[in-house]
Parts: structure tokens; sequence; C-alpha cells
């Protein structure tokens, strides 16, 4: 196939002042090698982009292998824009196409002219970059200030027109329905014993759907008990995903259990899934769906994923969910052997071994395991009686929580009192109305003390009833005693060691 000259000519609209395509063709001839070309021309359209019919076709042309070279009567013939030029131009340089341009004296077949598209391409390439960072800087501005940036409308929400600062954006409203049935999957999920297969059997039984009217998955279940748009952000979410290195770009104070937030991956390339490290996290306009405290206790049970149990080992043991390989962290899966000859064996098998074989763990003796975990636990619980009576605020967890709460209360009010001397009207009161508020919340937090401390005087009392008759006792309730004992058991053949929340 013999390869030819190609003419491109444009012309936005016939004006006096303005060159005709003719004429651009006809200094463009004087270009021509051979006497082999072919003309493309487009006229009435502008030079803003490469939106062009003739001009499409030429690249059709380029990318076929027909065109040895393209010639314009000038630059700005193929595009006004820099970026669009360069584009262009790599195209060209890809299908080895040399580039002509009669005004500017511009050929790319000589060494002058590779020098020029050279220094072409490195502006070009710094105007691209520069737009890249104006754009992300735009976004993490308008994001760390609340700005609804587009995106999926979560389940459980709708779009409603707002104002932040003075521009027009969006902001999240509850569907009710919707968010009845977020409250519903949190609930379900906040139980010790709750896989997300037992949330998701219980939606379809009810004949809940999503909005497509499909069924819930586990992988959309778990989407939503980890997003933290659904949570009341107090100071303890705060706390959590400071914690989890996650950068915050609002101060402590803001977070008083109202707003919901939204979680932005930044210039952070790690999953949101997976790990909170360097993301940001944004108090948005809309109100939240679900307290802290349930929100926290599905998120941290998603955090660790690939080691939670799966839902049908609480059928086979009460340490299901708890129980961890010593040797890669993976849930250990409690496994029942029948024997014709014998009764049925219990095994803990590593769950990472029995599905990938991606640890050394044997096994152990589920029975054995189960026994001595029962034995740590009243002995544990005996301790806990008789320490109770001696330090009862230093054991009492929720007291301690309480007590704590009130604290950061004080030392908010004290900062908050302090910034008030300077503070201009509209600041001021601001600040006064924030310190009423902690002012009542402080009062209720002493209400739940006293109450507090007067239930936990029962607690080991009450677990020391569960003990004496736990044979009666179901899997699901064997569960729920060893989840306020237990934060988790790490086991391997040679030693178990339990973690206490007590």
């Amino acid at each position: 196939m013999n390869l030819f000259d190609a003419i491109y000519t444009r012309q936005s609209v016939d004006r006096i002042d303005s060159i005709s395509v003719e004429s651009q063709a006809e200094f463009c001839k004087k270009e021509v090698m051979d006497g082999l070309y072919k003309v493309y021309t487009d006229r009435g359209y502008s030079g803003k982009n490469t939106d062009r019919p003739a001009f499409q076709e030429l690249m059709e042309d380029i990318q076929e292998g027909k065109i040895r070279r393209v010639i314009v009567y000038r630059l700005d013939r193929i595009s006004r824009s820099v970026l669009d030029f360069a584009n262009v131009i790599d195209v060209f340089q890809k299908h080895h196409v040399d580039f002509v341009s009669t005004m500017e004296k511009f050929d790319t077949g000589s060494p002058i002219g590779k020098a020029m598209l050279m220094i072409v391409m490195i502006f070009a390439q710094l105007e691209r970059e520069t737009i890249q960072q104006r754009v992300t800087d735009a976004y993490i501005s308008r994001s760390k200030r609340g700005f609804y940036m587009g995106g999926r409308v979560t389940y459980g929400f709708e779009l409603q027109d707002t104002m932040i600062e003075g521009i027009r954006s969006k902001k999240y409203v509850p569907i009710e329905s919707e968010a009845n049935v977020i409250r519903t999957i949190f609930a379900l999920y906040a139980e010790p014993q709750t896989s997300l297969g037992d949330v998701m059997r219980h939606l379809e039984q009810a004949g809940i759907t999503k909005r497509n009217g499909k069924l819930f998955n586990r992988s959309g279940l778990r989407d939503i008990v980890i997003n933290p748009v659904y949570v009341k952000a107090d100071y303890q979410i705060y706390d959590f995903f400071k914690n989890q290195g996650t950068n915050i770009a609002n101060i402590p104070e803001d977070f008083i259990g109202t707003n919901g937030t939204y979680l932005y991956s930044g210039t952070t390339k790690k999953r949101k899934t997976v790990s909170l490290e360097g993301h940001t996290l944004v108090l948005a306009p809309h109100e939240g769906l679900i307290d802290s405290q349930t929100w926290l206790k599905c998120r941290v049970k998603c955090l660790n994923n690939h080691s939670v149990a799966r839902p049908i080992k609480a059928k086979v043991t009460w340490l299901a969910g708890k129980i961890k390989c010593g040797c890669c962290g993976y849930a250990l899966t409690a496994k029942i052997y029948h024997c014709k000859t014998k009764s049925d064996n219990r095994y803990y098998l590593c769950s990472n071994k029995y599905h990938a074989g991606g640890c050394s763990f044997g096994s152990l003796n589920a029975d054995k395991v189960d026994e001595i975990v029962f034995r740590e636990m009243q002995k544990k619980l005996s301790e806990f009686k008789v320490l109770r009576k001696q330090e009862t605020e230093k054991l009492n967890l929720t007291s301690l929580k309480i007590r704590e709460r009130i604290a950061e209360i004080e030392t908010e009010i004290s900062s908050l009192l302090d910034k008030l001397t300077v503070a201009n009207t509209t600041v001021a009161e601001y600040i006064n109305s924030r310190i009423s508020s902690l002012d009542s919340e402080k009062k209720e937090l002493y209400k739940e003390l006293s109450q507090a401390d007067s239930s936990a005087k029962n607690t080991a009392e009450i677990l020391s009833d569960y003990f004496s008759h736990w044979d009666d006792l179901t899997i699901s309730e064997k569960i729920t005693v060893v989840d306020i004992i237990i934060e988790k058991i790490v086991a391997t053949e040679e030693e178990i060691q339990i973690i206490w929340k007590i």
C-alpha cells in the first residue's frame, strides 16, 4: 500500500480576514513530496477541541497506517489547546507520522523540528500536571468543608439542595423506610453471635430488598455496617478514627453526636474496607442514623474480617468468633468428625490452613479447650467478685467510660471558657450554646454513672447464675456470656492465652 501525505485544513467561519480552506490547501501542497496526498477539510469547526469529522477521519487513516506525513497551514489548525495538540502528536509518533506546519516552518522530520516538538511536549506535560493538581486541591478543599462530592447515593438517604458557606451543594436526608432497614441491620449485627449471613437471611425472610429489587448480599451488608455516613459522630468516633491513623478535618469539639460523616480516600491508595490509615474523615451536614456505640461494635467486628468466624461455627462451639490461631491470627474453626466405632470428636482447625493451606497450625481437641476456658472463666469470675468488693470503680468498665467522658466534657468546657474572653458576638453565642449542651450531657452522665455503679454490683452474681446452669444454656446464650467476659482467645498447640474484658 502506497503511503500518502495528509493535508488538513480548518476554518471556523467564513470571514474576509480569515484564510480560506482552499488557500490553506494551496500553501500545504507546496510541501508534498511526490504528488500523493489527500485533503481533509473541516469547515465551520472551532479549534477548542478535536471533535471534528474530517479530523477524526484523518486520525483513523493514521491508525490504519495509510499516512506518512500530516501537513497544516498553521499549528492552530490542529487545535488551540496545548494538551490536545500534545495528545495528537503522541498518536503521530506512535504511528511514525511526521508533522509539518508551513507557516511556522515546523517539521518533525528535521532535528530542529524534533527539538521544537520536545519543547511543546514539556509545556503540555506541565500544563497537564498543573490542571491535575488544581483538580486535586479543589477536591480536597471542598471535601474537608463537608461538600457533597458526588457518587452513588447511599442506601437510606436521598439528596436535598442545601447551602454550605454560601455555596450551593447537596446533603443527605433520610428516607424513613430505608433508614429503618439500616437501623435493623446495625441492631442485628451488633449482637456478638450474629453474622452477616444471619442478617441477610433475616432481611430475605422479611421481604426486604435493595432499591433495585434485589436481595441484600454479604458484601453489600458489610459495606453498610462499616460506612461512617450512618453514625452519629461523637468523641468516641473521633477517638476511634484518630487511633486508626485517619486524618480528621474537624476539631474534637465538633463531634457532638449528631452529624454523620464522609470518609474520603484523598491521595492514599489503601482500601477503606481494609485500612483507615491515610483517609480523611469529615463531618457531614446530615444527621446520622446510628449511635456511636452500635456503629463501633459493627465496625470493629468487620475491621479484621478475615479472622471473624463463619456462621456455622456458632452451631458447634460457644467460642465462635473469639478463638484465634496463635500462628496466623485467623479464626479457629470447630469441626465435628463422625466415627462409626466411637463417639464423635470435635477439633479446632485454623480456617486459614483449612481453606487456603496458609498456616502450619495442627489441631486442638475442642472439648478439652472448652473445658479449660470454662474453668478459667469461673476462676476469673471468683477473682472479679473479690476484687469488686475492694476496687469497685476500677473494675466497672461502664463507669470508667462514663467518668472518662465526664472528664473530657469538663476539659472542653474549660477550653471554651478560655476562648469566650476573646470571642466576637457570633462566636460567643455558639460557645455559650455549646457549654449549655455539654453541661446538660454531663448531668445525664452523672445519672447514668449512678445507675451503672448500682447495676455493676450485680454483674458477678448474674454471671455466677449463668455458670451454675451452664449445661442448660443454648450456644447463643453462652456466646453472649463469653462476649461479656472475654475479648479474645489466642490458641496454639502449646498454650491457650485468654485476653479478658474484666
